[in-house]
């Protein structure tokens, strides 16, 4: 637990180094903050360090690192969702870490037609803009065990635009089955 806690202090830490965002600070790790990352932990036990940044890094510049025009991320998205296995272990959607200011949107909603390639591309790049694009030497993947334990295959969109555009076609999509 003590590991998981130093670990989110190091990942604000080392964000606050190469933020252009002023706000980024060691000492906005807080209890909820804190306790966000432990559950996060409990409910992804293979995580690795390198996965616990990410999150974080998730929550602080969103999307804005991956962006280079709406063609390119359809294009992704599509050819990510072609590749996916068909039981991808990850949760439809799940809120980023302490701010929630972004949602991880799981690629299977587009697969499974919940969800257009349109419509998911249209909300990361909503999502983008305004954003500070952070050194790419700050920018990790999922470790190799997150990978092979959890499949995850997602794009983050802000909050807001999820829960006004996103959520309500999966709830639709709920009633309907």
């Amino acid at each position: 637990m003590k590991r998981i806690i130093g670990l989110l202090a190091i990942c604000y830490g080392l964000l606050a180094l190469c933020s252009c965002r002023s706000t980024v600070k060691p000492e906005t790790v807080d209890v909820p903050c804190a306790d966000a990352l432990i559950a996060y932990a409990e409910q992804y036990p293979e995580a690795e360090p390198t996965d616990l940044y990410k999150l974080v890094f998730q929550d602080l510049y969103g999307p804005g690192h991956l962006i280079t025009d709406s063609a390119s991320c359809a294009m992704y998205i599509q050819k990510e969702v072609d590749a996916m296995a068909e039981s991808a272990l990850f949760p439809l959607f799940e809120y980023t870490l302490c701010d929630s200011n972004f949602v991880r949107v799981n690629l299977k909603l587009v697969k499974d037609g919940h969800l257009s390639v349109r419509e998911l591309t249209r909300a990361v790049l909503c999502s983008a803009e305004g954003l500070p694009t952070p050194d790419p030497k700050f920018v990790q993947s999922h470790s190799a065990a997150f990978k092979a334990a959890y499949d995850p295959h997602y794009r983050i969109v802000r909050r807001d635009i999820f829960e006004k555009d996103i959520l309500p076609l999966i709830n639709k999509q709920n009633k309907q089955i």
